[in-house]
C-alpha cells in the first residue's frame, strides 16, 4: 500500500519474512461488509520492532494513528476514506525480544466502475 510506504519503507501485506529488517509494518484487510453503495473493510496495521527502547515503535504508531484518521483518496474510478476504529494496548508476543502495536481502522471503499 503506497500510503503506508509514505510513512515507512518496510511495509508488507499479511506477513513479513524472518529476514525482513525491523522495524516494519504489516497490514491486512481481514474482512469486509458490503452494502449497495460501498464496501467497508477492517484495515489492521501491525507495527513491529525488536528493540528494547520502544520510542521508535510508539512514534510510528502514533503518527499512523493520527495521519490515517480521515484520510481520503479519490480518482476517476474509486474513492476511499479511512477512520480510526481501535488502538490495542501493547500485545504480548511469544518472543520477548519482539514488540508489536496494533492499530485497527475502518476503510470505506466505493468503486464507480460497478455502476457504469
Amino acid at each position: 500500500m503506497k500510503l503506508l510506504k509514505s510513512y515507512h519503507p518496510n511495509v508488507y501485506f499479511q506477513n513479513a519474512t524472518k529476514k525482513d529488517r525491523f522495524p516494519y509494518i504489516v497490514y491486512n484487510l481481514p474482512n469486509a461488509i458490503s452494502n449497495e453503495q460501498q464496501e467497508i473493510f477492517n484495515l489492521d496495521v501491525d507495527i513491529w520492532d525488536n528493540k528494547d527502547d520502544t520510542t521508535q515503535l510508539e512514534t510510528l504508531s502514533s503518527l499512523l494513528w493520527k495521519e490515517l484518521n480521515y484520510y481520503s483518496y479519490t480518482d476517476e474510478y474509486i474513492q476511499f476514506s479511512i477512520y480510526r476504529e481501535n488502538r490495542l494496548p501493547p500485545l504480548d508476543e511469544d518472543n520477548n525480544n519482539i514488540k508489536r502495536r496494533k492499530l485497527i481502522f475502518q476503510l470505506r471503499y466505493f468503486d464507480r466502475r460497478l455502476f457504469e
